[in-house]
This record gives structure tokens, sequence and C-alpha cells, in this order.
């Protein structure tokens, strides 16, 4: 029974495991279409095509670009397989965050709330002269972390935001990105709005809403019922 049950647990936390750090498990591909699809997407926006494209072995949709130089990306095999469209799509995104420097603006905006936070609680360190006026710094601290921790998923989360519009603006097939979005909605529920403030990306049906407020004439993909969109996620 003991056995069984840390069995159990085991695999439980190997899929937690490769849930997180989904792209641990990817493997470059020689993929002659998703080549294709980034030199064409590069060439239209004006930025160096992916040198290296990765896909891991998971059941569910996601794409990142890792490095500032923006030339390595990583999906998931449920998205490669979803169509052209979507596929560029998603491309689409994570160039927008290359090409708006969205990486390195975050890196800045960390560095200086991070300094700006020691140095208060190094300061109070300094000068203080008991050990509670230390624990009370220490606590500083940590508070000042947790807010930093807010600030930075709060711009994440307008990045994002621009990445879309991005996204929507160079798309081939709009009504296909739209597509995408309301399918991850099966996927990542919608939650509490207290527990959204420590996401670093909106809720699905939020990024529809902002992309819905900026081109309300995409409203048509949605009375279309191109909820999926062709192969959309």
């Amino acid at each position: 029974m003991l056995v069984s049950r840390m069995l159990q647990c085991k695999e439980v936390l190997k899929r937690f495991i490769k849930f997180r750090f989904w792209w641990l498990y990817a493997k470059p591909v020689n993929d002659v279409a998703l080549f294709d699809i980034s030199i064409s997407i590069a060439k239209r926006i004006g930025v160096k095509p992916f040198k290296v494209i990765k896909v891991a072995e998971v059941g569910f949709y996601n794409a990142v670009v890792f490095s500032f130089s923006c030339r390595s990306l990583t999906i998931t095999s449920p998205l490669r397989e979803t169509g052209r469209d979507v596929v560029e799509g998603v491309m689409l995104h994570e160039y927008a965050h290359c090409k708006l420097k969205h990486g390195l603006k975050l890196l800045c905006l960390a560095l200086l709330l991070l300094l700006f936070s020691a140095s208060i609680a190094v300061y109070i360190m300094y000068n203080s002269t008991t050990m509670v006026e230390e624990v009370v710094a220490l606590a500083i601290f940590a508070i000042m972390y947790v807010v930093t921790q807010l600030i930075l998923r709060h711009v994440a989360r307008r990045f994002e935001y621009e990445a879309d519009l991005f996204a929507i603006s160079y798309a081939s097939n709009s009504c296909a990105y739209i597509g995408m979005l309301y399918r991850l909605l099966y996927h990542k529920p919608t939650k509490r709005r207290i527990l959204r403030l420590f996401d670093s990306h909106p809720s699905p049906l939020d990024r529809i809403k902002n992309i819905l407020r900026r081109f309300p004439n995409l409203s048509s993909c949605i009375e279309s019922g191109s909820r999926g969109g062709p192969g959309g996620i």
C-alpha cells in the first residue's frame, strides 16, 4: 500500500515538473514547414528568422522564446499540428516579444525594483540597534519582494496584450488567432481576480476582449462561429 502510494506521488510529481518545465523536454526539429513560416514572418516584420526550432512532446499548447537574441523557438507538439494559420499567429506573438524588447524591459525593471528593495532593507539593517529592527528590515524586504512580483506580473500582462495586437496586425488569418485563444479557454480556466494578480499572462478571455476593443471589426470572427479557428488551438 505504501509503495503504491509512493509511486503515485512520484508520477504526480513527474507530471507537475513536465507541465511547469516543459521546454526542458524539447528537441530540435528540422521541419521545413515550420522554418518556412518563420522565414516568411521574419521578412514581413523585419527581424531575423528563428535559427533553431524545438518541439516538446507534451499534451498541451504553449510556445516560448529564450534569450535576448530571439533565435530559438520552442513549441509543444500539439501546437505543431494545429495548422499553418495558427502556427503563424503563435510565431508572430513570440516575434512581437522579441521586436518590442519585452524581455529586456522586464529584466531592467526587475533589477531596478530589486535594487530599490534591497537598498531600503540594507539601510534599515545597517542603522538598526536591536534585533527587532533587523527583523523589521527583513519583513520590509519580503513585502517589497511580493510587491515587486506583482508589478512585474502586471507589466508582463501588458506586454502580452501588446504582443497579441502586434500578431493580429500582421496575421494572415486574424480569426484563426482569436480561435486559438478561445480554444485555450478549455486548457486555462479563468481564475478568481485576486489569483490573476500573480499570473504573467492575462486570461484568454481578457486577451480576446482586448483584441476586439482595438479591432472591433474582428467581432465577425466570433459571429461566424470560428471559435476554433481553422486549425485553432
